[in-house]
């Protein structure tokens, strides 16, 4: 069973927290975006009728145990999105995921996510390894992967529901630590 960390996630700089329905607005404003649509499988246009289903699946998946879906946001400003990170569980196994508005480009964001996130579910949550599934031109979310500590570990077909195939898997096992 999934549970809120507590204390609840932070580096000073972002923090991790639960998705709300004060969020919806900003989640409609980024994912907008061409360049979050190219890489994430959501639908075009993005409405806010979408923002609101997505935040009650987040909602949904914490209560059930099967994803922990964290908004990032400003350590100073709770209120201000920064991104999404998430990570499925599927016994010792986590797969990842996160985007970052296009307010927040080049600033770190996800890295620091996912290095807490990582940290998170290697410790609390037990997990063996962690993978993520990016798309071969996403160089920028690859450089994350890497700097957060994850291994290239090879080509795999991924989101064919937008009908592009092919990505890469990068790890994160407990003995990287």
């Amino acid at each position: 069973m999934l549970h809120l960390p507590d204390p609840p996630l932070g580096d000073g700089v972002i923090a991790l927290r639960p998705w709300t329905a004060a969020d919806i607005d900003q989640v409609v404003e980024a994912c907008a975006d061409p360049a979050t649509r190219r890489f994430i499988p959501i639908p075009d246009p993005y409405t806010r009728a979408d923002a609101q289903t997505y935040v009650a699946r987040t909602q949904r998946q914490w209560a059930d145990g099967s994803k922990a879906a964290f908004a990032i946001v400003d350590a100073d400003d709770a209120g201000r999105l920064l991104g999404a990170i998430n990570v499925a569980v599927y016994e010792s196994v986590g797969n990842s995921g996160y985007w970052v508005a296009p307010w927040a480009r080049g600033r770190g964001v996800a890295t620091r996510a996912l290095r807490l996130v990582t940290q998170w579910a290697e410790h609390t949550l037990g997990l063996g390894v962690i993978l993520l599934e990016i798309r071969p031109e996403n160089l920028a979310s690859m450089a994350v992967a890497r700097a957060a500590g994850y291994h290239d570990a090879g080509q795999v077909d991924v989101n064919t529901a937008t009908g592009k195939s092919g990505g890469r898997i990068f790890t994160r096992l407990i003995s990287d630590r």
